[in-house]
């Protein structure tokens, strides 16, 4: 009778500690991002990453990859899908080719928005919607809310530029989405979509008149050593970055760890935006020192802007498959 208690005792302890190992085995977190290493998305993620190490006590172990070393962000949400890494943070512009409501973001009613305007949709319901159409179409999870980038202005290496009288005609980089296409072509411009590691070349040879990103982006860039001369500060749409994870990776993870990743993640959250903000004004100040000139665009003349867009932004919802009442509920109060 002894014997058989102590084999049963045995093999309690034996599954319990076989559990508590299996629990404790570390999971390795791959994130790929495609800004350079002192972007500040990156910064960011890169205190996202050593925080959830430290507070998993390793358990989650995470390696940050930048400047598109593993993926560009164009083709990040293909190599989530097939399993090749565990996390990405792409920009709305390149989600809304897979996911058609995140191009609501895009339309002109954002243009010359602020800050404020812009996380009262992406923070609140319409964001929500948005944020669960991107998981079941893309099986991945959405952690907590989306991180900043800031004002996309148009910059360019010919100072001639004044206003959008002078753009017509002249070839403007995007980073992608075909809402800015379609806004940038409707103020009279040649839209073509480039990514970030082949930007130089193009900047250099002439193959691009102009840019539309960020001051951020221009400083992180030193696009100034390519031929960015001035900007038309006008705050075309504000970029931002959408965090997503594997959904198979999500489910191996325990309640604990996920519980710990998406508290990590909120708490990360005010400090990159506050970070953005900051940046998006050190950038600035960057260009101007070097030698960038910049062309303020009055509120006036950014109203007259998005209302001239505006008629247009039916059509342009249509061509990008954002559904009407989605478009309506930016006017919800």
């Amino acid at each position: 009778m002894r014997n058989a208690l102590n084999v049963a005792l045995f093999v309690v302890l034996h599954t319990a500690v076989s559990a508590t190992l299996i629990v404790a085995e570390p999971v390795l977190l791959r994130i790929s991002v495609e800004n350079t290493e002192d972007h500040v998305q990156t910064v960011a993620l890169r205190a996202f990453a050593q925080e959830l190490s430290a507070r998993s006590n390793e358990r989650i172990t995470v390696q940050l990859y930048h400047s598109g070393e593993l993926y560009r962000d164009q083709d990040v949400m293909s190599a989530l899908q097939r399993g090749r890494i565990e996390m990405a943070v792409p920009g709305t512009w390149h989600i809304s080719r897979y996911v058609p409501e995140v191009a609501l973001f895009l339309l002109p009613e954002f243009y010359g928005r602020g800050s404020e305007f812009v996380h009262r949709v992406s923070d609140g319901r319409v964001g929500s919607r948005i944020s669960g159409q991107i998981e079941s179409v893309l099986g991945v999870v959405i952690p907590g809310p989306w991180f900043d980038l800031g004002p996309a202005h148009l910059f360019f290496v010919d100072g001639g530029v004044r206003g959008y009288q002078d753009i017509s005609g002249l070839v403007i980089r995007v980073a992608g989405g075909r809402g800015n296409e379609l806004r940038i072509a409707s103020l009279g411009a040649e839209p073509i979509t480039v990514a970030w590691n082949d930007l130089p070349a193009y900047l250099s040879t002439g193959q691009v008149d102009g840019v539309l990103t960020t001051y951020e982006t221009v400083r992180s860039g030193a696009l100034w050593r390519y031929g960015i001369s001035h900007v038309l500060e006008d705050s075309q749409y504000y970029p931002q970055y959408v965090p997503m994870i594997r959904r198979t990776f999500w489910d191996r993870l325990t309640e604990e760890d996920r519980r710990l990743l998406r508290d990590v993640w909120h708490e990360t959250v005010p400090r990159q935006r506050a970070a953005a903000a900051r940046g998006q004004t050190e950038a600035r100040e960057t260009v101007i020192r070097e030698g960038v000139r910049i062309e303020q665009l009055i509120t006036q003349q950014v109203d007259a802007a998005r209302q001239r867009l505006i008629k247009r932004q039916s059509a342009m919802a249509a061509e990008l498959g954002v559904p009407p009442e989605l478009v309506d509920s930016l006017y919800d109060r």
